[in-house]
């Protein structure tokens, strides 16, 4: 934990408690290569004493993996560690392995691909179970809380980091403390005062016993980090005179104002103030650390630091600073959830597709493997046959034999590929559904950030006392209102997302003419009357006599779908903020078998090679317009149960032309 506060915050990029949770992590895995030896009782997997010279060269693998992490170069990491693990296996080093497997799962972690860490640390922990290893049972553990308590899952976190203390207690009992700060965090979290309490005791014990056997400066960290969890304890349960002299045993043991140690104080220290009612001395502590964190521009570090100050204007009565404030923390989390949204989505589908190529690769070597002992089996039959059959009748048998087992290998080769395909259509649709869900589980985090601001809104609206000028107050219900719509908005998102996939029938019972459709979806966009588009509409002669046989809600909604893309994709021009036009056609197409639906608009278009991509679910083509990329996947879903479709004409070049068609009978 000798890394300066400026350097730790280039390299986070998590909303995780302490300023460098992974940089203790990778320390860890340093200190424990001191007293691990593939030879001593850490290396479970037994074998021959291994040459120096491959011992220097993965302390070189080692210390160039560290490289990378101090210079935030994630992606030379995963390649390094791939084979710092092959090379450890292949030669019996096993602890090392796990070491380099520790790291590969921080980097991971790091970039904030959270689903993967959490599959390698399974990975890892299976393997050490297998193989004895506590050092990896207990690495696992710790990598798992990590991950959990940067995903906000604090009793999962909570419950990883108690399995772990346990094994790391029999392997390696000094880098304890490097695991109970994070502990604590997880505890204080919970507002799990009593096991923070126990938990303190257990470190004070270890503590006494080690400490010593460090250098000065690491003992005055240890000293800081341990004292820091005394004030979580002592806030928690309100014991603020002993959380006053605690952080003051803190601060006298912190020579460095740049360390995360530092900017940790600062928060107890605000807090503090805080709940002593001496707010003017909390916004001073407040803005010592929001000035640390201003020589970058990190979100993730903003976040918490503007909501202690908003909340410590709250409770002083500032309510027209506290709901600017407020408004600015929502802003930022907002961003930072978009960001973290997106990162998940590529995580998610990059996983499904490498499981898919590797589903298809381990199906082919099984069905090969079948083949090749089949085949065996045959042949034995064959040579038992033969040597009972007469000399003359040798070239007769050889021919037919030949013949049954090229039948026989046809059939089983075409029964293997039928067997294949079900499979594999079968783990798609398993892997789209696990998919599906765990997107609907990150748009769900999105609900906090306007939940928080209708919570922090409504505090000081419902503040006996409170007086707000009326510029405020507008602005306040704007908020609130902004924050409502958003909450419904992502609501309906995930109904959407269900539908996408959805093979249920539609029922056609309405009997309605092609105009109706048309000008219902207008009415229920409001798009002839956008500010700043034309709108035209136009119907086709030929339709006005027609009747078709469908279900007016679902079709207009396909056409609602359409509409709504032509306005999202424009862009202002000129001094007049014209957007661009949008052109509603409705018409017979050309066999006269089906009524067309055609929405063009001048907006920003869609790539040729895009025209089948962007019918995908999740699929965004620029992520800077909102939206959940399900949109077009439900209209084409819709249009093809009532019997029609949605395609997007690549003829058109000033922007993009969508045609919704339904069947003429």
């Amino acid at each position: 934990m000798k890394t300066t506060i400026k350097k730790t915050m280039m390299k986070m990029n998590q909303s995780a408690c302490r300023l460098c949770m992974l940089m203790s992590a990778l320390l860890l895995a340093v200190s424990l290569f001191a007293y691990s030896s593939e030879d001593d009782r850490f290396s479970e997997y037994k074998k021959p004493m291994v040459d120096s010279t491959l011992e220097k060269d993965a302390d070189a693998r080692i210390d160039r993996m560290l490289e990378f992490f101090d210079a935030a170069v994630y992606d030379s990491i995963f390649p390094l560690a791939n084979e710092m693990m092959t090379l450890c296996e292949r030669h019996g080093m096993l602890t090392r392995k796990m070491q380099a497997w520790h790291m590969l799962i921080g980097a991971y972690h790091y970039t904030g691909q959270y689903n993967q860490a959490l599959h390698e640390t399974k990975m890892m922990y299976e393997e050490a179970r297998k193989r004895g290893s506590e050092y990896g049972e207990s690495m696992a553990y710790f990598n798992m809380g990590n991950v959990y308590f940067s995903m906000s899952h604090y009793e999962e976190s909570a419950d990883a980091y108690e399995k772990c203390i346990p094994l790391m207690f029999r392997v390696n009992q000094p880098t304890l403390l490097e695991i109970y700060p994070y502990y604590c965090d997880a505890l204080e979290a919970l507002k799990r005062y009593d096991d923070l309490d126990k938990t303190i005791y257990q470190w004070y014990q270890v503590l006494n016993r080690y400490v010593n056997d460090v250098s000065q400066e690491e003992r005055k960290e240890f000293l800081a980090n341990y004292f820091i969890a005394c004030v979580q304890g002592s806030l928690g349960k309100g014991k603020l005179d002993d959380a006053d002299r605690l952080l003051d045993d803190v601060e006298r043991r912190l020579e460095s104002k740049d360390s995360y140690e530092y900017a940790y104080m600062l928060y107890y220290r605000a807090k503090l103030r805080m709940l002593q009612g001496r707010y003017e001395e909390a916004l001073a502590w407040n803005a010592k650390r929001l000035k640390m964190f201003g020589i970058i521009d990190d979100k993730t570090m903003l976040v918490p630091v503007h909501k202690q100050r908003a909340d410590i204007l709250m409770q002083a009565g500032r309510f027209k600073e506290a709901a600017k404030m407020y408004a600015r923390t929502y802003e930022l989390s907002d961003s930072l959830n978009r960001a973290n949204t997106r990162t998940q989505l590529n995580e998610l589908r990059t996983m499904f597709k490498v499981d898919e190529l590797e589903t298809v690769n381990a199906e082919h070597e099984t069905r090969l493997e079948q083949m090749e002992l089949h085949s065996s089996l045959q042949r034995s039959r064959f040579m038992t046959i033969i040597s009972t059959v007469a000399v003359v009748c040798l070239l007769a048998i050889v021919l037919i034999i030949w013949y049954s087992a090229r039948k026989l290998r046809f059939k089983n080769r075409e029964l293997a590929l039928r067997n294949k395909d079900l499979r594999i259509a079968s783990e798609k649709a398993e892997a789209s559904l696990k998919m599906k869900t765990d997107f609907i589980h990150q748009i769900s985090h999105e609900i906090r950030t306007p939940l928080n601001v209708l919570s922090g809104f409504s505090q000081i609206l419902t503040t006996s006392g409170a007086t707000l000028d009326e510029e405020t107050r507008e602005s306040i219900n704007h908020r609130i209102v902004e924050s409502t719509d958003r909450i419904t908005g992502l609501v309906n998102k995930m109904l959407e997302l269900s539908e996408a996939s959805s093979e249920k029938i539609i029922e056609r019972t309405d009997e309605v003419s092609p105009g109706r459709i048309a000008e219902e979806a207008i009415m229920l966009t409001s798009v002839n009357k956008h500010p700043f588009i034309t709108f035209d509409y136009a119907s086709d002669p030929a339709v006005h006599m027609l009747t078709l046989k469908t279900n007016i809600k679902q079709a207009t909604r396909v056409i609602q779908f359409l509409l709504g893309n032509a306005v999202k994709f424009m862009h202002p021009q000129g001094e007049d903020l014209t957007q661009g036009n949008i052109r509603f056609l409705v018409k017979l197409s050309p066999e006269k078998q089906f009524v067309q639906f055609i929405v063009e608009d001048t907006g920003v278009g869609v790539p040729v090679e895009e025209a089948e991509h962007i019918f995908e679910e999740f699929v965004q083509l620029d992520e800077y317009y909102e939206g959940t990329g399900v949109g077009l996947t439900v209209a084409r879903s819709i249009a093809r149960r009532l019997g029609g479709d949605v395609v997007l004409d690549t003829t058109y070049t000033d922007g993009a032309r969508f045609v919704f068609t339904l069947p003429n009978d």
